[in-house]
């Protein structure tokens, strides 16, 4: 196939454990090495052939039948599959889905539910074997969850191509790891560095949990968007709490209370959302009503603008006032009442 040429397989051929023409003997075989199943054998010779890599939290193995077989391994268990098809085509029955995986499209197979499976006589399958329990804490540290959020169960979406933009990048970081292969046994191999290899298996696990739509990924959007909802609805009760009073003294803490958040948590929440503090906020908000108003020229003296948007020292108005809309108070006043006598007299 395209993702993976024979030679970067071939560290991986090279780690042969078995190969079998005999039924019986590789239904022992793959079970001792995989997982016990039940396995019923159709149409074919049987050919099978079996490698396998271990490292510290995953396997790569390659595996073969060579005739048609049915599998039925129920659950998995403490364990992750990810199936991707060298050549020929299989079948897999999961969660209520039925899937033919085949060259460019394989199948990441949950731990929790029952999976059946079928391999036909022409397939041959490159598959990592993935610890349950290792993907789980690369779950939790990669969404920031706390100590008591439990990552429960992961289920990834099927198919799991192999042909678009993250896929074929899969594929380049699969086969680099294959590539790290020695010739001697990889667990006991100086080659590198043990934490340095770990680290190999867990930036393929987070890719693999960032770059394909999963549960685990889906909690995090729903539970940002939930947040995200949270701090909005939040933002507008403290808005609305300062646009109600513009003419009283508030406090930071006055305005926070009725937000329901801390004094911390609401200069966050106007950082994030005003790129300003609330006290910039208010002060604009006291602004614009006295704009409003002496646009508007109800005989309302300066002052008692000021005073009536909340503004207690009129020279600090007028500094302020300026500097938003480029004109002291009385300028708009004068504006206003200028355009209006151009106009005339109002005719009924």
């Amino acid at each position: 196939m395209d993702a993976w040429s024979s030679q970067q397989l071939s560290p991986l051929y090279g780690r042969e454990v078995f190969r079998s023409r005999e039924a019986d003997d590789t239904h022992a075989r793959v079970s001792r090495e995989l997982k016990p199943h039940r396995s019923v054998w159709g149409r074919g010779s049987v050919d099978a052939v079996f490698c396998r890599a271990e490292m510290s939290a995953l396997s790569l193995c390659i595996l073969r039948y060579g005739c048609d077989v049915d599998i039925e391994p129920d659950a998995l268990g403490n364990f992750v599959l990810v199936q991707m098809p060298l050549r020929g085509h299989a079948d897999v029955h999961t969660g209520g889905q039925t899937l033919q995986i085949h060259p460019g499209q394989g199948a990441v197979i949950s731990a929790h539910k029952p999976v059946r499976l079928r391999w036909h006589a022409d397939c041959e399958q490159l598959m990592l074997k993935i610890e349950l329990s290792r993907l789980q804490e690369v779950a939790r540290h990669a969404f920031a969850l706390r100590g008591t959020d439990s990552v429960g169960e992961i289920d990834f979406e099927m198919p799991f191509r192999l042909d678009d933009a993250a896929g074929t990048q899969w594929c380049r970081m699969v086969a680099s790891l294959a590539s790290l292969l020695p010739a001697s046994d990889f667990a006991h191999s100086a080659n590198f560095d043990p934490r340095w290899l770990a680290h190999c298996e867990d930036n393929l696990m987070l890719y693999l949990l960032c770059h394909r739509p999963n549960s685990v990924l889906q909690r995090h959007a729903d539970a940002r968007r939930g947040s995200e909802e949270s701090s909005l609805r939040q933002l507008r009760r403290a808005e609305e709490f300062m646009r109600e009073r513009l003419d009283m003294p508030l406090s930071l803490e006055d305005v926070a209370q009725a937000a329901d958040v801390t004094r911390r948590g609401l200069a966050l929440l106007f950082k994030r959302y005003r790129d300003l503090s609330p006290g910039e906020v208010l002060r604009n908000m006291r602004l614009d009503a006295a704009h409003a108003q002496l646009a508007r020229n109800d005989g309302a003296s300066v002052t008692e603008v000021a005073l009536n948007c909340g503004f207690s020292h009129l020279s600090r108005f007028a500094a302020c006032y300026r500097e938003r809309f480029g004109q002291l108070p009385r300028d708009t006043s004068r504006d206003t009442l200028s355009a209006t006598s151009r106009l005339g007299p109002a005719r009924h």
